[in-house]
């Protein structure tokens, strides 16, 4: 089997597929990929105007400059031919929120805090990809580990993140708009070798 370099690999149509940090003059693409990516994690009791109203506030081009001029962030962004296919958000540091804190049991930590493709490139191997380089990112930080949530109801996510190693440890309360919901809180060892 062919190894895929850190760097570069070709997907569908043979066209190119890089991971590379992202700058502020991505901000704008990064948010327009958000934007069409977020929903298709939300579940389907998500009202649409929550979405939209979080997508506004939380996931524009200005979210996305804070993120990229924050020292405890790294964005990654996957592109193929200078358009965004994928990105990654990571933020150093202890957990804030305390269902995680108390389930999470490697210091220091790294969050996950996003992790989304493009539909388009969704099984063509661009998310193993940039879970390479956000799992290299996060160990750069010294990390002795990673964490995330996701929606309990996103089968397909989960079953990705367990492929990579995310061992689901407990779970956490996640507020979109008035709506609660319930994320599974997933870690994974950076000193693991990749499943």
């Amino acid at each position: 089997m062919r190894r895929r370099s850190l760097r570069r690999s070709t997907y569908a149509a043979g066209v190119p597929v890089t991971v590379r940090r992202a700058m502020e003059t991505d901000a704008d693409g990064l948010a327009r990929l958000a934007a069409l990516t977020f929903p298709l994690a939300c579940t389907p009791r998500t009202p649409a105007a929550v979405m939209t109203s979080y997508i506004a506030s939380r996931l524009d081009p200005g979210s996305f400059r804070r993120h990229l001029t924050d020292p405890s962030c790294t964005v990654l962004l996957a592109e193929s031919v200078h358009d965004p296919v994928g990105y990654a958000v990571l933020v150093a540091g202890e957990p804030v929120d305390p269902d995680v804190a108390g389930v999470v049991r490697r210091r220091p930590t790294v969050e996950l805090m996003r992790f989304y493709v493009h539909p388009d490139h969704h099984g063509s191997g661009t998310a193993d990809l940039l879970m390479e380089h956000t799992l290299t990112a996060a160990g750069a930080r010294q990390a002795a580990g990673v964490w995330l949530g996701t929606s309990e109801e996103n089968a397909r996510a989960n079953a990705f993140y367990a492929r990579h190693g995310f061992e689901a440890v407990g779970i956490k309360r996640f507020r979109i708009g008035d709506v609660w919901e319930d994320d599974i809180v997933r870690e994974r060892p950076l000193d693991a070798a990749p499943p």
